[in-house]
């Protein structure tokens, strides 16, 4: 799939985007932001002034007992009502919301994060909630809501409450880098994983936020500690490796490089980690040493042609899929660099940016699936992610690639769609193998679950993170193709099974998009360009 961001730079705010401020607003002025920037968002009854929300292409829907109940399947008699207020001095109103008991909440909130969201933010203004329930309220407010004033309190009372509270601690840490306080967030995680020292995943997340605060030396004490675990080591050396790209120390580059190569078969080495050691080599002038690590290269990928490039060597006549043909087709493709998008990014603003000099009216924007979802907030870092007893049995036996694979990608799966509809699919995927059909699991379990990528499948520093489906593609894209003076098509590509558009506007011809981009042409590892531009050539 198509990947985004570099790979350990830091991450840059969101463009001309304005920053949230507390700026006071008077009761008319919050009600006409209430209505017109943000009609579908929950507005707790705590007067606050109304930040800018930060998520524009979040799914944002009235959390009414009208809108929920048929998704969900309760009764009436749970709800209860929910003070609202559209800003300073404006009167509160009761609206309809459906209790959701904090445990139910800890599965549903993935699926229904704006019913779960509107019942914790009522047990919150109730002051009847807990620290699990209060930890998961801050990251939905951001994710889902958008409220960085409610996440952040609300993960600052949560970690009072209970210092090992981890969405809390991700929430908080998100806010602070998305003001720019690098520091801050190092603190926040470095305390969250002093209170979990059962998850190793918080080296990395601890690593990555002192890589943002450019505090490299402590961030290569994290990582060379990383390095001794096998679930970390490829990671590790990784930003390892970049860490002393970006100081121009290429010696030690080339030592954590060769250590990553030296990681194959038993661990997932891109084609292109190979390219940037040979890079390595063959800048410091040790052409023979390149040409062995491209020679490498090749037996492994035996099909890719920017290896058989680098030595000179004619295309392989058998690639993974045929070449498509741009003059014939009369079109032309233009993969483009993107920064990193993340949580905190606002799609419309990076798109727009990186597309501004060369789309022009009648062109089609392809945006990957995964860089759209994540800065939905449909992304979680491992340490989130706890896999149920069902997840590590199921991920057995679904092979030893894609991104259900691993415990965690199977538990993705489960807080996706649910426990009973992976069973479901898992049964049908096993008569379908019996049958010599593929594709079953999928059907049943969903083509949400076909979207999900796990940490083979990630950028860092994405690396160590669940990757979902986006929300609502269609109505992404048609934002999109609103701001963007084009039509645009939201993609899942890859070189083995070509494009799928999962979303797409109005004017999209989708099965000839999938045929353009059925050769992925943004590339499947560490590109960078998660965004291609297909352009008439007439």
């Amino acid at each position: 799939m198509v990947r985004s961001g570099p790979a350990l730079e830091p991450v840059a705010t969101r463009g001309s985007s304005a920053r949230p401020t507390k700026t006071a607003m008077t009761s008319a002025a919050a009600t006409a932001i209430a209505t017109t920037i943000t009609p579908h968002r929950p507005v707790l009854s705590i007067p606050r002034a109304l930040p800018k929300p930060i998520f524009p292409d979040s799914t944002h829907r009235r959390c009414t007992a009208r809108a929920i109940q048929p998704r969900i399947g309760l009764q009436r008699s749970n709800l209860a009502p929910l003070r609202r207020s559209t800003g300073v001095g404006a009167v509160a109103v009761a609206t309809p919301v459906i209790k959701i008991h904090s445990r139910r909440a800890r599965r549903l909130w993935l699926r229904e994060p704006n019913a779960v969201l509107a019942s914790l933010q009522y047990d919150f203004d109730e002051g009847a909630i807990d620290a699990p329930g209060m930890s998961l309220l801050s990251w939905l407010a951001f994710t889902t809501g958008g409220d960085l004033i409610l996440a952040e309190h609300a993960a600052r009372r949560a970690i009072d409450l209970d210092p090992a509270s981890r969405f809390a601690a991700a929430t908080l840490s998100e806010i602070l880098r998305y003001r720019s306080d690098f520091d801050g967030a190092v603190e926040v995680l470095r305390k969250a994983r002093a209170a979990n020292p059962g998850i190793a995943w918080y080296d990395l997340s601890l690593a990555d936020a002192l890589i943002d605060a450019k505090r490299y030396e402590e961030a290569t004490w994290v990582l060379e500690e990383a390095v001794e675990s096998p679930d970390l080591k490829r990671h590790a050396l990784k930003r390892l490796a970049r860490i002393s790209l970006d100081k121009g120390e290429i010696e030690v580059a080339i030592q954590w490089q060769s250590a990553l190569i030296d990681l194959a078969p038993n661990y997932l080495v891109y084609a292109n980690d190979y390219l940037t050691l040979a890079e390595l080599y063959s800048g410091n002038g040790d052409s023979e040493l390149a040409e062995a690590v491209l020679r490498k290269a090749q037996g492994i990928y035996p099909r890719n042609e920017e290896i058989s490039e680098a030595l000179g060597e004619p295309a392989p006549v058998a690639a993974a899929r045929p070449r498509f043909d741009e003059d014939a087709a009369g079109v032309r493709r233009i993969p483009v660099r993107t920064p990193l998008i993340t949580s905190r990014s606002d799609l419309i603003s990076v798109v727009d940016a990186a597309t501004t000099s060369i789309r022009r009216p009648g062109d089609i924007i392809a945006v990957s699936e995964s860089p759209a979802a994540a800065s939905q907030g449909r992304v979680l870092p491992l340490e989130l992610i706890k896999p149920s007893l069902i997840a590590k049995i199921l991920c057995r036996y679904v092979g030893k690639i894609g991104p259900l694979h691993s415990p965690a990608g199977m538990q993705g799966a489960i807080l996706d769609v649910g426990a009973t509809r992976v069973l479901a699919g898992a049964v049908a995927g096993a008569f379908g193998k019996l049958m010599g059909r593929k594709g079953w699991f999928y059907k049943i379990a969903g083509p949400s679950t076909a979207m999900i990528d796990d940490v083979a499948a990630c950028l860092p520093p994405l690396d160590h993170h669940v990757i979902f489906g986006p929300s609502q593609p269609d109505s992404l894209a048609s934002r999109l193709a609103g701001a963007l003076g084009c039509e645009v098509a939201i993609v899942d590509a890859n070189h083995l099974t070509g494009a799928w558009v999962v979303g797409a506007s109005d004017g999209v011809n989708r099965s000839w998009v999938e045929e353009v981009l059925a050769d992925n042409p943004a590339g499947n590892e560490d590109e960078q360009t998660p965004v291609v531009v297909i352009q008439s050539l007439n």
